[in-house]
């Protein structure tokens, strides 16, 4: 049976630091992981650490076992059932929290400091703002303050010396990490962690019904950021983002359908010369893949970004992280002349259901109104008796009619999908489209912020010369709507942000500086996703605008001159360097020399003499430290010659403790002159 040996096993301050750089990659995961698992981490942890620091017995081998039993279990039910990345994250944590449990070994840190980097490249996956990034460096400290307290065992400064060396190492990798930032090109992952997000964190869903857009009036979460090339927002009224189209009508809800790819609008935007909005759009992540478009959109700089005939915009894949691209918009929406495609799309209705609604429609077309005269017999209605709210009463069977005719109140999509069903029936195709309206502008940075309770839906209908023509029914109800900011209108509903538990925006409202900070930290934090997340999307011009154009051979120079120059640096910098570094043991014995050459220059050790012999021809001439002595040389022969003793930990902190005692004594010596005239 082997033996493990004194330097293969752990010392109790590298075991404290592997237990610090645990509990601090563990922490940005709390959020994620089940509550059992963070309470068994704290569990685990705590008892080693007091185990550590207070000298009481490990855990029992039976606690240990339940812990693993429990854990696996735990993990690989919650795996099954979890969607997304917080099984992973769990997986990850759950294997860190059992190798705690058996760590022994300078092996067992190893594999430990390993998964903890995992661990904490993990955490980005969830979050990557500015505060992340900065934890992430903590955490990368924390990682090397216990990979280096690992290779100085003995070290007495178990908690200053790591630190001090991991930011020392930090300090220095930081102008590789530049160079690379900033030349090396961006690869495409080779794979990919897909993620869901329910509905509610997503913001819109691709079909519509009553009463789905006004969940999303519970939730601040931030839908997109925006900013404009002339640092000035387009007016309120003008603030209609569009994300998709529902032209397909089942009598309960609508649905998108598959559009074409509109191939010529750059050309013709080109051709026109129009006066156009450009602006640049960070949307957050969504699980989905249709983008946001300021009405009406009129080009797509960015390759990766398709429009369609629809006027909305998609991306490529589903959107798992957040996405940079440019896009213009033509505000007055002029109609380009093109036809109405698949009119009948537009204008299918059930053919039964609703029969007041029809009744209505049919009432109009026997007064002879024209399509405009229909619209606004409709909004005219609206507007003397209806009424704007983020809690309707629910609507059953004909629904339609129910609203028009009943309860005559209603959100957002309650009056597009009266607007779009009544329109058809009079013969005008219409859709219903579905985004954002408004936006909170951030003065400090200029970019405005949409978030999910401005999700919004209105129609468009067509009318024959003048295209698709966008019609709120909001507007005509509550006109403030369009005017004001959401927040602003709907602060006092109980139904408004309900699912923000600790209400920040009432904060913000009794309490201006919080509203304050909060733009300030949103502006600084837009800045880091758009110029350092985001730098792949500049990268090409940044280079191309400092050293001409780009080819291989440039980007190879770019890349290995200051790796080399930076390299030729460290290499020079390591040979001056002394080759030998002087053991800390060893290091005690010259200074315990130079001080008894203070008292006596014949007791300063000679060149080939060993501790031993020093120390006896020492306490022939100085009688009083001859046990002082004696004890001081026997701890230095078991460290530096008995390494397989399982004591080597404890005997360094004795001798060191005997070399400073003896180190005193030798000051008291030099203050009697007796001593000195005695020897020589």
């Amino acid at each position: 049976m082997s033996t493990k040996t004194p330097a293969t096993l752990l010392s109790i301050p590298s075991k404290k630091w592997l237990l610090i750089m645990l509990l601090v990659v563990i922490a940005p995961h709390v959020a994620y992981i089940p509550l059992w698992l963070t309470s068994i981490a704290l569990c685990i942890i705590g008892w080693i650490g007091i185990s550590l620091f207070s000298q009481r017995p490990e855990l029992p081998v039976w606690g240990r076992r339940l812990f693993v039993v429990g854990v696996i279990a735990g993990v690989l039910i919650y795996a099954s059932m979890s969607q997304g990345l917080a099984g992973l994250s769990s997986l990850l944590i759950a294997g860190a929290i059992l190798k705690v449990l058996e760590l022994r070994t300078r092996r067992d840190g190893w594999v430990l400091i390993l998964v903890a980097c995992f661990i904490a490249a993990v955490s980005f996956l969830f979050d990557q703002s500015i505060v992340a990034a900065t934890y992430g460096g903590v955490s990368l400290m924390t990682v090397f303050s216990a990979l280096t307290m690992m290779h100085h065992p003995n070290e007495q400064r178990w908690f200053t010396f790591p630190l001090k060396k991991s930011a020392l190492i930090l300090l220095q990798s930081m102008p590789l990490m530049l160079i690379l930032f900033l030349i090396f090109p961006r690869i495409s992952p080779l794979w990919s962690i897909q993620y869901n997000n329910s509905v509610a964190k997503t913001g819109l869903s691709d079909d519509m019904e009553p009463g789905n857009i006004s969940q999303l009036a519970r939730s601040d979460s931030v839908a997109f950021r925006v900013s404009f090339s002339t640092g000035v927002p387009p007016a309120s009224t003008d603030r209609y983002w569009r994300a998709m189209t529902y032209p397909i009508f089942d009598g309960q809800r609508w649905s998108m359908a598959q559009e074409s790819i509109d191939k010529g609008i750059n050309k013709r935007n080109s051709e026109e010369g129009k006066d156009l909005v450009e602006y640049q759009v960070i949307a957050e992540p969504s699980a989905n893949s249709w983008l946001f478009a300021l009405d009406y959109p009129s080009g797509v700089p960015s390759r990766e970004i398709l429009q369609f005939s629809d006027g909305t915009f998609q991306a490529g894949s589903p959107i798992y992280e957040r996405l940079f691209y440019s896009a213009k918009a033509d505000l007055s929406g002029a109609y380009d002349g093109r036809p109405l495609y698949d009119r009948a799309r537009y204008l299918s209705v059930p053919k039964n259901g609703n029969p007041a609604t029809r009744a209505m429609v049919a009432k109009w077309a026997a007064t002879g109104f024209s399509p405009e005269q229909k619209i606004a017999a409709l909004l005219q209605r609206f507007n003397e008796k209806f009424s704007y709210t983020l809690s309707p009463q629910k609507l059953r069977g004909d629904r339609i009619d129910q609203f028009l005719f009943t309860t005559q109140e209603g959100f957002c999509e309650h009056f597009s999908n009266a607007t779009a069903f009544a329109l058809r029936l009079g013969g005008i195709p219409t859709r219903v489209v579905a985004g954002y309206l408004g936006g909170e502008w951030n003065p400090y940075e200029k970019y405005m912020l949409v978030r999910q309770y401005e999700a919004h839906a209105w129609v468009e209908a067509w009318l024959d010369g003048k295209g698709w023509v966008r019609i709120d029914p909001t507007a005509a109800v509550a006109p403030e709507r369009v005017i004001l900011p959401f927040d602003q209108l709907f602060s006092d509903s109980p139904e408004f942000m309900s699912d923000n538990a600790f209400a920040t925006y009432r904060m913000q409202q009794s309490l201006p500086w919080l509203k304050t900070w909060s733009l300030r930290y949103d502006a600084l934090n837009y800045n880091w996703h758009r110029w350092v997340l985001g730098f792949h999307e500049e990268q090409s011009g940044l280079l191309q605008d400092w050293f001409g154009k780009i080819s291989i051979l440039k980007m190879l120079l770019l890349l290995f001159i200051p790796v080399g120059v930076a390299l030729t640096v460290v290499i020079w910098i390591l040979l001056r360097v002394p080759s030998h570094k002087i053991n800390a043991v060893d290091q005690e014995v010259i200074t315990v020399s130079a001080g008894l050459c203070s008292v006596a220059p014949l007791l300063q050790r000679e060149a080939g003499e060993t501790v031993t012999s020093y120390c006896q021809r020492v306490a022939r001439s100085l009688p009083v430290l001859r046990s002082r002595l004696e004890d001081w040389s026997e701890l230095y022969q078991q460290i530096r010659y008995v390494p397989e003793s399982h004591q080597i930990e404890q005997n360094t902190i004795l001798f060191l403790s005997c070399s400073r005692q003896l180190k005193k004594d030798i000051k008291r010596l030099k203050k009697q002159d007796f001593v000195r005239g005695s020897i020589d």
